[in-house]
């Protein structure tokens, strides 16, 4: 067993020694008074995740039945929701999901059911605006910013774009027989509303933005919402998304600054020293899928380019061993190693190129130098939030935990190993075009 893999099964011992006494449910860090969820982002449908890749990779014996177990509490817990948000973190989308991948393999009808449940909800949830569907919801992170009014929100994060990567996937697995009707109609309603700037398209978090936020990248600005519109035209044909989305790019892409032999995206247009997120949320992790779709989709090269630019860019700043002010010490799936881990694997099976598993070593040698092991049990102190670093947390769950990092370093070893395993959520890329 190689290095990589022993430490993901170290990283599954702490997360199963975060099981809370009775539950199928999880604390979210390893404090004896933390408290779970049953959210993709922090809690147990995250989990539910890598257990099903522990299964898929045949590390644990017993990897199903818990992760059967967690997905017979997240029903329960459903069944008594009417009203959950559009976000895939926390939301209806985040459930659908990870209930339909359950059904995907066991074969169990209540988990299918259960994911059918969620993505009706969803729709049910959604408006009739202009000539398609949105959502209007009280506006995303409050706590943070102070704003807390109703506004409807657009992005692929936590709203209406990743809901409909959501159903696009669900029309893919055959879940629901109206899903991709339902992401045309949010398609249809995200073309009404995006910016239009001799650069390109741009859709901003959401309407009526009550603070200044711009963000040209992937999770909460317009590379996020090109992307969904990347795969509505690989599911339609419609060359009006295809359209759209390269227009995203193209205006994603006029905000880059150089950056070495590469570039990097800002995380915001306001700010008047240019910041660079590296992760998936907001940084090349993210951006760059929707350059490797476009390149999948068009055959152009430019967008591979493009693509590669962007690492070029991230590797400049001395990433991943060296820390930039974008690139805190934070090692999960969103914002830190894992994620670009992630994505170079990604950009490794696209290309053939093996200097891109190579920077995801590099991201897994960072990984383990900066984890703590004890009882077998590996673990990662960090700060979730850049601007609270030393707010530090071993957090269990998909997103900014353990579960995630240890799916990175499962993936890597099973690569490594000539037998990849991944199950890639609705807004990753397959990983061969």
């Amino acid at each position: 067993m190689n290095r990589h893999m022993t430490s993901a099964l170290e990283a599954v011992n702490f997360v199963r020694a975060q099981k809370m006494d009775g539950r199928a449910k999880w604390r979210r860090t390893d404090e004896a008074e933390a408290g779970g969820d049953y959210s993709l982002y922090h809690g147990a449908c995250g989990v539910i995740l890598l257990l099903l890749e522990l299964h898929a990779a045949g590390q644990a014996p017993d990897a199903l039945a818990e992760a059967c177990s967690a997905g017979e509490e997240v029903l329960d817990y459903l069944s008594r929701k009417e009203r959950l948000s559009v976000s895939m973190s926390s939301g209806w989308p985040g459930y659908a999901f990870a209930l339909g991948e359950l059904a995907e393999v066991t074969g169990r009808e209540d988990f299918r059911a259960g994911a059918v449940r969620c993505l009706e909800k969803l729709r049910e949830q959604a408006s009739e605006l202009g000539g398609g569907i949105g959502w209007i919801e009280t506006a995303p992170f409050a706590e943070i910013t102070g704003f807390s009014g109703e506004r409807e929100i657009y992005d692929q994060s936590v709203g209406a774009a990743g809901a409909g990567l959501l159903m696009l996937h669900a029309h893919r697995r055959g879940l629901h027989p109206k899903a991709l009707e339902w992401s045309v109609a949010v398609g249809e309603r995200l073309l009404e509303v995006a910016e239009h700037d001799p650069d390109g398209l741009r859709w901003k978090l959401m309407s009526d933005m009550p603070f200044a936020f711009t963000a040209p990248n992937f999770a909460h600005g317009g590379a996020g919402v090109g992307y969904f519109m990347a795969q509505l035209f690989r599911a339609t044909g419609d060359q009006r998304y295809l359209d759209a989305a390269r227009e995203a790019a193209r205006y994603t892409l006029s905000r880059a600054k150089p950056v070495g032999e590469g570039k990097l995206v800002p995380h915001t247009e306001e700010a008047r020293t240019p910041l660079f997120y590296l992760g998936a949320c907001h940084g090349p992790a993210g951006t760059g899928r929707l350059m490797l779709e476009l390149h999948a989709l068009t055959g152009d090269q430019v967008w591979l380019d493009e693509a590669k630019a962007l690492v070029e860019g991230l590797k400049a700043t001395g990433a991943p061993h060296t820390r930039s002010k974008g690139y805190w010490n934070n090692f999960g799936q969103c914002c830190g190693d894992a994620g670009v881990g992630e994505f170079a694997l990604l950009m490794a099976a696209r290309t053939g190129e093996a200097a891109y598993e190579d920077l995801a070593r590099d991201c897994a040698e960072v990984i383990l130098e900066k984890s703590e092991v004890e009882d077998e049990r590996r673990r990662w102190v960090q700060a979730e939030h850049r601007d609270r670093p030393d707010f530090l947390q071993a957090q269990t769950g998909y997103m900014q935990g353990a579960a995630g990092i240890a799916s990175f370093l499962l993936h890597l070893a099973t690569t490594e190993a000539g037998r990849p395993v991944k199950i890639a959520m609705p807004d990753w890329p397959a990983m061969k075009a």
